[in-house]
């Protein structure tokens, strides 16, 4: 039974740490330029659900 238990808290503690992460979503579009060509944009954001900080970043790249 203590074997049982020691698993079972093991298990709990170990999606309880799982599940307490970073939120992350990504984004990526692509658009033809105005002068053709084409424009790639990516935007990622992250957000701490413990201390509710966000951080975004976002790259655009154009090519010819």
């Amino acid at each position: 039974m203590k074997a049982f238990s020691a698993m079972v808290l093991a298990a709990s503690l170990f999606t309880g740490l799982y599940t307490t992460g970073c939120e992350t979503s990504h984004t990526e579009t692509d658009k033809p330029g105005v002068f053709g060509g084409n424009k790639h944009e990516e935007t990622t954001t992250t957000r701490n659900p413990v201390t509710g900080d966000t951080s975004v970043e976002h790259k655009s790249q154009q090519t010819p």
